[in-house]
């Protein structure tokens, strides 16, 4: 597993952590449903998806992420923005019930309520263009055209062609096609 899929992940699971903790703490007393919420919506659920599309966009697309350091920036400004929100909510709600000036505490919500949109836009644009198509020519193509040749098929450009191959052919050109 990459470092950047690593770092979703692992910190995906102390968010399931703390969310069930705050969970259970919900029981007891109100004022943690905020913090329970986004902390398992947005650093369980999300940041585990984060993860994954990291790891699995770069596999399965032959090439790696667009700029893993774009990735870091994303993973700390997430944590940040999520962190921060999960601890200004609760106190401008509390201002709002003892009707208190709370203009601070919606500042702080605004800011890292920003922050985190800004994080989740850069995932978005790095795995775009971590996406993008480059028809990169198949370092093994020409050793698949000459074994489709061998076969007694005419290749020709645009058309389709059925053949009879064996077995270990099918295994080979399966692992050729996968891995370029």
């Amino acid at each position: 597993m990459n470092k950047l899929s690593n770092l979703f992940i692992k910190t995906s699971l102390v968010y399931l952590a703390l969310s069930t903790i705050l969970g259970v703490l919900i029981t007891i007393g109100p004022g943690y449903s905020f913090m329970h919420s986004h902390l398992a919506l947005i650093g369980w659920v999300t940041f585990f998806i984060f993860g994954a599309a990291y790891e699995i966009i770069p596999h399965y697309s032959g090439r790696p992420v667009f700029s893993e350091a774009l990735g870091l920036i994303h993973f700390w400004l997430g944590n940040i923005g999520l962190i921060g929100l999960a601890l200004s909510y609760p106190f401008m709600r509390m201002y709002m019930l003892k009707e208190k000036d709370y203009s601070d505490a919606l500042l702080m919500v605004i800011l890292f309520g920003l922050i985190e949109a800004i994080s989740i836009f850069m995932f978005i644009y790095n795995i775009w263009k971590s996406m993008e198509k480059s028809y990169s020519k198949c370092p093994h193509l020409e050793d698949i055209k000459e074994m489709i040749t061998r076969k007694g098929v005419k290749l020709v450009e645009g058309t389709h062609h059925y053949i009879k191959i064996t077995k270990t052919e099918r295994l080979c050109l399966v692992k050729t096609l996968i891995f370029c």
